[in-house]
């Protein structure tokens, strides 16, 4: 996401101690809780002789913990991605700032705990329902700050309106396919919504693209 035009780039605003140590608390939170999601994928245990096939089997076992693994780690990064480009345009925060993040860091903390339970159970509704809402709520609550902080007047001097609303909107891709995929379980049953998670990608895209026509319109 570029720097809005007259806007003041972030390496010359005065944020000081405070700002830097919330950033650097954030990328902490995040590296852990995407390093923590490989735990869980672990190889069924062999027999010391164990023949090509077991091992074949075995790593057969490990395909819904290493896509578990792969969504989240993916939906985490997007996450850290959506978080690094609001604070290039956060001007300060303060205590309710603070707060919000913490919300959100600790809702990132926990998604390697669904990722566990939808690699063991994907079959079973109760561990797409957990995982699909354990994701959306990390979603939500950083769009959630980041528009507070903009109306707060917390954000760079001249963000516009469409940069402030295509930054709001990226960041509900990942709640609306997770929770807007749920009523189809008992339809399509488990896999095929678990799948269908997929769909997160064009969803970004076509947010972005929503934005940005809305943005031309006069």
């Amino acid at each position: 996401m570029s720097i809005p035009p007259g806007s003041t780039p972030p390496d010359e605003l005065q944020r000081g101690l405070a700002f830097e140590r919330v950033a650097f608390f954030s990328d902490a939170v995040f590296a852990i809780a995407i390093t923590l999601l490989i735990i869980d994928v672990r190889v069924p245990a062999l027999p010391d002789d164990a023949t090509a096939d077991q091992l074949l089997k075995a790593l057969g076992a490990t395909v819904p913990a290493v896509f578990a693994y792969a969504l989240s780690f993916t939906t985490i990064g997007l996450y850290w991605l959506s978080h690094w480009r609001r604070y290039r345009l956060i001007a300060r925060v303060d205590e309710r700032v603070v707060g919000l993040n913490l919300v959100l860091l600790g809702l990132v903390a926990f998604i390697p705990f669904p990722t566990s339970v939808i690699g063991e159970h994907g079959d079973l509704v109760p561990a797409v329902v957990l995982y699909a809402f354990a994701q959306a709520a990390a979603g939500i609550a950083g769009t959630l700050t980041w528009i507070d902080l903009w109306r707060r007047g917390l954000t760079v001097p001249g963000l516009s309106e469409t940069e402030a609303r295509l930054t709001a909107l990226r960041g509900f891709s990942v709640p609306v396919v997770m929770l807007g995929t749920l009523p189809l379980l008992p339809i399509l049953g488990t896999s095929a919504v678990e799948t269908s998670w997929l769909l997160l990608f064009p969803v970004q895209l076509l947010l972005n693209r929503m934005v940005r026509r809305r943005g031309r319109s006069p």
